[in-house]
């Protein structure tokens, strides 16, 4: 069964022209099995009772309608009327299968949920209490709940900071025409597909489990990573972020903000960085560093020299244990360099008839020739044509392919492993084994189902309603807490936003882990508080926010914005006692208190839903 948008029109029962919006078929409605229960057809009576449901905008109001296509037994009239959804009858034939109309305006809509294993069922509750089942057993939800979701200003409802399933319904939007239109025409569809094509693909990013989910990663990350300012205009990049949230599994929580912060302390200002005296007097006679958190320190508070980047980056991605001698250094290198050249002979030495039947390495494969290509080409160590640089970016890639099949290549790696070969001097061999560390901080940005982007932007959003209410608050008002704003920041770790020197210094600071493995949030708030007050002035939106951050690329003080982070950190740290138990987690803080849920009070809205069909059906 398809479903369409579009904007034909058609009359109403009162002979009003409305154009319709939403049309899919094949959709039931489950009250009609639940009245003949008991009966002998009631086993198949859902899949008799199909229907056509549409969401028609009439001059005054927007309706959800179903009308019956399909039926072999017809309920009694009376017994129909339990079900409380608005519906007009407009003949006395009940053997008339077009007799009745279901028609539920937006209006009345309070709100709606999925059964949590059985995504093809929904259920509408309206401000009446009334309530009504939709089946899509043949067809797709998703067209459906995207469509109300352009209709409707919608809201996950969080009871004690855990989403209970309910959506709930805000109110309408004014005009939802130029939102889908800004979908429409995205420019990341070459092919400028009809609005159905659109949404149908966007919402595939819930629903399927590899391939649409896959997709549509890609499509955003080559949006904010290899698409200019002027083909990627900042409304459009907004609304497709927005909708990617739809995502059923991704809830930005409510956080409770906490009591008053003290005063944020002045912190120190930046270091040296670490030098090659101090980095190799920090070894004993057998090459063991004898002090690693003093070395972290160092690196932390300046960063370290170019110079011995090429030695310090080993130990600081794993490659070298801190405690390794010399001797042992030599024989990691030796076998690190057998296991790469094993794995890199295995993709090398593949047909193109072993290519031709396996998809999966050939997407990889395809995607990565195109990424190479256009990584970093304005560095001098990438530019020009036939530059044996790329051919090496090209090669460690698709070896890490070969080590990490499961996750493969996903846009933004590219960005990840290019400084890291520039620092190993063009070496496969090392290159390969630092970007397998730095991957194994990293990996579950690149997950197909975004589960490590969707966490680190909830905790994201956690810290900034602690550190800077205010901001957050606008950001609520404005539909932009999901901070889809922040996105690349997270996904390549601010690999666009810093000129390439400070990339490298910060990386370096990150990989320290001082004073907490989620150091780079405490960067991202520390950026967002910097432009606090030109956001909230400016009454910035999602589209304006994201087109003010991507003005703010190369042009961020990573000094400033480094101390301003740790001075957050130290003044969270002196507010422990008073934190959300959440907040110290994250930030590495021992949790005084262990935060009790109540089930009862979670189910409350479920109960509701229960009510409302006992009401209904018995």
């Amino acid at each position: 069964m398809n479903s369409t948008y579009g904007s034909s029109e058609s009359t109403a029962s009162d002979e009003e022209v409305g154009t319709e919006y939403f049309v899919q078929q094949g959709v039931a409605i489950k009250s009609l099995s639940k009245l003949l229960k008991g009966s002998k057809n009631h086993k198949n009576a859902e899949t008799h009772y199909t229907g056509l449901l549409r969401i028609m905008k009439y001059r005054n109001a927007k309706f959800i309608e179903w009308k019956p296509t399909e039926m072999s037994i017809f309920p009694d009239i009376d017994e129909w009327n339990i079900v409380d959804t608005g519906y007009k009858q407009n003949g006395k034939n009940k053997n008339d299968r077009n007799s009745i109309d279901i028609k539920i305006n937006l209006a009345t809509m309070k709100s709606y949920k999925m059964k949590k294993h059985k995504k093809h069922q929904i259920s509408i509750l309206q401000t009446n209490g009334s309530l009504v089942t939709f089946l899509f057993e043949s067809s797709p939800i998703s067209d459906f709940v995207t469509a109300l979701k352009t209709l409707l200003h919608t809201e996950k409802e969080i009871r004690h900071h855990r989403p209970t399933g309910v959506i709930l319904v805000m109110g309408e939007r004014q005009d939802s025409d130029p939102l889908c239109q800004s979908i429409k025409e995205l420019k990341i569809f070459p092919d400028q597909p009809p609005t159905s094509t659109v949404w149908s693909f966007i919402s595939g990013f819930q629903n399927n489990p590899v391939e649409k989910t896959y997709e549509t990663f890609a499509k955003i990350s080559d949006v904010l990573l290899t698409r200019t300012p002027d083909t990627r205009p900042d409304q459009e990049v907004a609304e497709l972020l927005n909708r990617a949230e739809e995502d059923d599994e991704y809830t930005m929580l409510d956080h409770p903000p906490p009591t008053v912060l003290p005063p944020r302390p002045a912190v120190k200002s930046r270091g040296n960085p670490l030098d090659q005296t101090t980095f190799y007097l920090s070894m004993n006679e057998e090459g063991r560093i004898i002090n690693e958190d003093y070395i972290k320190k160092i690196i932390f508070h300046g960063g370290c020299e170019n110079s011995i980047r090429h030695e310090v980056w080993k130990y600081l991605l794993g490659y070298y244990p801190w405690n390794s001698t010399r001797e042992q250094r030599i024989n990691i290198d030796r076998q690190q360099k057998t296991e790469y050249e094993r794995m890199k002979v295995q993709w090398m030495n593949m047909s193109p008839d072993q290519i031709s039947r396996f998809n999966k390495y050939r997407d990889h494969k395809n995607l990565i020739d195109k990424d190479v290509y256009r990584t970093d080409r304005t560095l001098d160590f990438y530019a020009g044509e036939g530059n044996e640089n790329l051919v090496k970016l090209h090669n460690v890639l698709m070896t890490y392919v070969m080590y990490n099949f499961d996750l493969g290549y996903v846009q933004g790696m590219s960005d990840l492993l290019s400084p890291i070969l520039m620092i190993m001097n063009s070496d496969e061999v090392e290159s390969f084994w630092c970007f397998v560390g730095f991957m194994n901080r990293v990996n579950t940005n690149f997950e197909l189902k975004q589960t490590g982007m969707k966490k680190q932007l909830n905790d994201l959003h956690y810290l900034l309603t602690t550190v800077s209410p205010k901001l957050e608050n606008h950001l609520k008002k404005m539909d932009s807490s999901n901070m889809y704003f922040c996105f690349r920041w997270l996904l390549v770790l601010f690999k666009r936003e810093f000129i390439h020197s400070d990339v490298m210094r910060l990386w370096e600071v990150l990989w320290t882990d001082i004073p907490c493995a989620n150091f780079h949030l405490l960067i991202c708030v520390a950026i967002l508080d910097n432009e606090k007050d030109t956001i909230i002035n400016e009454n910035f939106g999602l589209t304006e926010i994201l087109k003010h951050v991507n003005n703010l690329c190369e042009r961020i003080d990573l000094d400033k914005a480094l101390t301003t982070a740790y001075s957050i950190y130290e003044q969270l740290k002196e507010a422990q006692p008073s934190l959300q138990d959440s907040v110290n987690e994250l930030l590495g803080f021992s949790i005084s208190h262990t935060e009790t849920i109540l089930s009862i009070d979670s189910n409350s809205r479920e109960d509701d839903y229960e009510k409302a069909l006992s009401m209904n059906y018995t």
